[in-house]
C-alpha cells in the first residue's frame, strides 16, 4: 500500500510557496510597469499644459498689441506655418498631423501647439528636453522598485512558506497514516483523522477511514468464505471421489446407499462414468476457483514456459493415465530458448493442465498439435461435433457432453486474472479447433 500514495513532504508546501510568490513578484513587476507608465503619461500632460498656457499668452499680447510674439524665453520657438520647423518634425507632422511630440535624431524631445490667428497657422515648439525629469531619475526610480519588489517579496515568501506549511502538515500526516495503516489495526489512522481540521480536509480524512474500514471487512468476509467454502466443499469431494475409487459396486453396477432407508438405490454404468466426470470436474472447477479468490493468487515471479508445459505434459494424470489420454498423440512444438514469463506458478499450472484436459475431453481425433511461438501457446485439436452457441461462457456445453461446462470458461477466468489474451477458433472445413493464449502482456519486457 505504501506504494500507491506517494506524496513528498516538501512539495505541497513548496508549490504552495512558489504559487503565492510567483503571484505576488508578477503583481509588484505590473504595478512597477504601470507605475512608470503612469509618471511618464503624468509628465507629458504637464509639457502639454505648459505649451497650451504659452498659447494663451501669445493670443492675449496679439489682441493688446497686435503682434503675434513671445514672450522672452529659450524654451519656446514660434514658427509660421510648418515650412519653419526643423526637417524631421515637419516630415513626421505630415505623416502624424495629431502628434504633439516628437524626438529628434539629437536626443532632443520637443512638444508643440498648433493654432491660428486672423486664419494663418502658427506652430509653437517647445523644447523639453532640458526640464524633462524622467530620464534622470529613471535609473533610481527602477532600483527602488527592484528594492522595493525584492523585499515585498521575501516577505511574502515567508508568509507563504508558514501558509504552505500551515495547509499541507495535515495532509502530509494523513498521507503518511495512509501509507502505513495496517489492514488489522486502523488507530493510527484514526488518531490522524481525529486531529483533522474541520472543514474539508477533514470530511475526507473520515471519507478515507470509512472506505478502509469497509475494504477491511470485505476482506475479511472475503477470506472467512474463501476458508468455509475450501473446507465445505472440498470435504464432500473427497468423500464422493474416496468412495468412487473403491470400488463400492455390485457385478451389475448397483450401489446400494442406505440413510435411514430400508431400500436401495441402482446406478447404471454411465451413471456411475458421469458421477466420476462430474466429481473430478468439481473438484478441478473447485481448485480453479479458490486458486483465484485466494491472496496468494496475486504474487508473481519469472517462469519458464518451456518447462513448466514439459512438466504439465509429463505429470498430467488423465494423459498419463486413462485410455483416451494414452491414445492421444502430441506433436509438441517447443522453442530451444526459455521463454520467460512474469506469472502466478499455480495459476498458470492449473490453465496448462486445463487446456489438456479439455483436449483430451473433447478431442475426436488422436492427433494433437500444441506449439509455443515466442510468448503464445496454441492448441489445435480435431472436433467434429457442431459448437454450441456462447461456448466460452460459464455452463455452456454441447448436448450429450457429460461436463459441467466450465472447461473454457475458467481458462477464460485465469487469462483475464493474469492478463494475458485468450481467442479461440473452429474451422468447419477441416474441423479443428483452435485455442490460443497469448502471455505477452506479463512478459519481462512489457513489465
Amino acid at each position: 500500500m505504501a506504494n500507491i500514495f506517494k506524496l513528498s513532504s516538501s512539495r505541497l508546501s513548496s508549490s504552495i510557496t512558489k504559487l503565492v510568490l510567483g503571484l505576488t513578484l508578477s503583481l509588484t513587476l505590473i504595478y512597477s510597469c504601470l507605475l512608470l507608465a503612469y509618471s511618464w503619461l503624468i509628465e507629458d500632460n504637464v509639457f502639454n499644459r505648459l505649451v497650451d498656457e504659452q498659447v494663451k499668452l501669445v493670443k492675449q499680447q496679439y489682441q493688446s498689441t497686435g503682434k503675434v510674439a513671445l514672450p522672452h524665453s529659450q524654451m519656446f520657438q514660434l514658427h509660421r506655418g510648418s515650412a519653419e520647423l526643423p526637417e524631421e518634425i515637419s516630415l513626421a507632422l505630415i505623416e502624424e498631423p495629431e502628434r504633439v511630440e516628437f524626438t529628434i535624431s539629437s536626443g532632443k524631445t520637443f512638444h508643440l501647439a498648433r493654432f491660428n490667428i486672423e486664419k494663418e497657422e502658427y506652430i509653437l515648439l517647445a523644447d523639453v528636453g532640458s526640464i524633462e525629469v524622467s530620464p534622470d531619475y529613471f535609473q533610481y526610480v527602477v532600483r527602488w522598485l527592484i528594492a522595493l519588489s525584492f523585499f515585498s517579496c521575501l516577505i511574502v515568501a515567508l508568509v507563504a512558506w508558514r501558509m504552505g506549511r500551515r495547509i499541507s502538515q495535515p495532509i502530509e500526516q494523513l498521507a503518511s497514516a495512509v501509507k502505513t495503516v495496517n489492514s488489522d489495526n486502523l488507530y493510527q489512522l484514526n488518531e490522524v483523522v481525529q486531529q483533522m481540521p474541520n472543514n474539508e480536509l477533514g470530511t475526507l480524512a473520515k471519507s478515507i477511514e470509512l472506505s478502509f474500514t469497509m475494504l477491511n471487512q470485505a476482506l475479511a468476509r472475503e477470506v472467512h468464505f474463501t476458508k468455509d467454502i475450501s473446507h465445505e466443499i472440498r470435504t464432500p469431494i473427497s468423500i464422493l471421489q474416496n468412495a468412487l475409487s473403491k470400488k463400492q459396486l455390485n457385478s451389475e453396477a448397483e450401489l446400494k446407499l442406505n440413510d435411514r432407508q430400508d431400500y436401495a438405490i441402482g446406478f447404471s454404468p454411465l451413471s456411475v462414468k458421469q458421477m466420476e466426470t462430474a466429481t473430478e470436474a468439481l473438484s478441478q472447477t473447485t481448485h480453479v476457483l479458490l486458486a483465484l479468490a485466494r491472496n496468494e493468487s496475486s504474487s508473481a515471479k519469472s517462469l519458464s514456459l518451456n518447462k513448466l508445459i514439459e512438466q504439465s505434459v509429463l505429470s498430467h494424470f488423465e494423459l498419463n493415465h486413462t485410455k483416451k489420454g494414452q491414445s492421444l498423440c502430441f506433436d509438441i512444438h517447443l522453442p530451444n530458448n526459455d521463454v520467460m514469463i512474469i506469472a502466478n506458478q499455480n495459476l498458470l499450472e492449473i490453465l496448462i493442465n486445463n487446456l489438456i484436459s479439455n483436449v483430451i475431453a473433447h478431442a475426436t481425433s488422436p492427433e494433437i498439435i500444441l506449439s509455443l511461438d515466442n510468448h503464445t501457446l496454441t492448441l489445435v485439436n480435431q472436433y467434429n461435433n457442431p459448437l454450441p452457441t456462447g461456448y466460452q461462457a460459464s455452463g455452456v456445453k454441447r448436448e450429450g457432453s457429460i461436463g459441467i461446462g466450465q472447461g473454457l470458461s475458467l481458462i477464460k477466468r485465469i487469462c483475464e486474472a493474469c492478463c494475458w489474451h485468450m481467442s479461440t477458433h473452429y474451422s468447419e472445413a477441416q474441423q479443428q479447433f483452435t485455442v490460443t493464449i497469448d502471455f505477452v502482456d506479463m512478459s519481462p519486457q512489457r513489465v
